[in-house]
């Protein structure tokens, strides 16, 4: 899989902005943000870079990936 520096640094960006907000209501935007291209990164890249990267996080935060991958 192809992923670029660049994309993850941008899904990074996108989480760090909704820090401190409810999960539902940060999964909602993030999905929203994905969807409109306002992030820069495109909803199948978005859905490559999360199922890449859930095998090494812990429980907690594969739950909410994959309720992101869900609203995706």
């Amino acid at each position: 899989m192809d992923i670029h520096k660049d994309n993850l640094e941008k899904m990074a960006s996108l989480f760090n902005n909704l820090d401190g907000k409810p999960e539902d209501q940060m999964i909602a935007e993030l999905a929203r943000i994905i969807r409109t291209g306002q992030g820069g990164i495109t909803p199948g890249k978005a859905r490559q870079m999360i199922k890449t990267i859930i095998p090494m996080v812990d429980s907690n935060q594969r739950r909410k990936l994959e309720k992101l991958l869900r609203v995706l």
